[in-house]
């Protein structure tokens, strides 16, 4: 367990296990959905960095240059390889003080056949959360790369998301995009709305402009979740029945490296060799009562 605090908000990581955020606390009370002690299940953490995908490929298949690849599944009960390797892998304390951190998870060609170096640096302000993700292709040939954050927060009663977004995947029953409508279809995201809703939500939104308000009343507190230019999707998980719901900054859409689509609507980017792609996020405590 790494430990950073600063002031009022205390963080905590778990390098080994994905470096998932194990608690982020603000006058103690909990921001993200806290993590079970013991726990080995990064399905079960307060969130972790999506690196080098967000969620799925299609049968974990897909082409680049000619050639094709082929992954495993990552992930019991998932038809298909999810969130890329960062999450499930243990990464490296580079260096850590007090109110920040910088850790690095640095990959061997397997299904995936790149080298690639993914680093993370979080640094707790007295009432936010900074993270700046990066990957960089280590290799001979061009990576696909993508980057997102995929943080868990508590669905207590009235918790409410507000996003402004321009339209949505719509899915198949894999959770696969099949197809883009405009507008919202699960939530009035863009004047504000509860996250809790009687069908699944589990779609990517696009046209995002990189800024959130989360609502949870049942902790006193009110979120601002920024995102940099680079993290223009919002991919929005709502399960009927669970006490948590996620919103998550991604720079690409599911499945985008095989859909042939221009980047401008995928999301898909293609890292020559040597080059780097960054990405920020911050989560903010922007109101609560003492």
């Amino acid at each position: 367990m790494l430990a950073l605090s600063d002031g009022d908000l205390k963080l905590e990581l778990l390098p080994d296990l994905g470096a998932a955020v194990a608690t982020l606390r603000y006058q103690g009370r909990d921001v993200l959905r806290p993590t079970p002690a013991g726990t080995r299940d990064p399905f079960e953490t307060a969130a972790f960095v999506l690196v080098p995908f967000a969620n799925r490929i299609a049968d974990g298949r897909f082409s680049v240059g000619g050639r094709e690849f082929r992954m495993e599944r990552n992930a019991p009960g998932q038809a298909h390889p999810l969130h890329g390797h960062g999450w499930r892998r243990p990464w490296r304390i580079e260096s850590a003080a007090g109110d920040s951190a910088v850790l690095s998870y640095e990959h061997s060609p397997d299904g995936w056949p790149w080298h690639y170096i993914a680093t993370q640096t979080l640094t707790v302000r007295a009432d936010s959360l900074d993270l700046s993700l990066s990957v960089e292709n280590r290799d001979a040939t061009p990576m696909p790369a993508g980057l997102g954050w995929h943080p868990y927060f508590h669905k207590g009663p009235g918790a409410q998301l507000k996003a402004r977004v321009e339209g949505v995947w719509l899915t198949d029953e894999e959770y696969l995009p099949v197809r883009l409508a405009h507008g919202t279809r699960f939530g009035q995201w863009g004047r504000g709305d509860e996250v809790a809703r009687a069908e699944l939500v589990d779609n990517c939104h696009t046209g995002w402009p990189g800024v959130a308000e989360i609502l949870l009343p049942e902790e006193r507190l009110r979120l601002a979740l920024t995102a940099s230019r680079a993290l223009h999707w919002l991919h929005i998980y709502s399960p009927p029945g669970k006490d948590f719901f996620c919103v998550e900054p991604v720079s690409h859409m599911p499945n985008a490296i095989n859909r042939s689509a221009p980047p401008a609507i995928t999301g898909q980017k293609l890292l020559a060799p040597g080059e780097r792609f960054d990405a920020r996020i911050t989560l903010s405590v922007v109101n609560s009562d003492n």
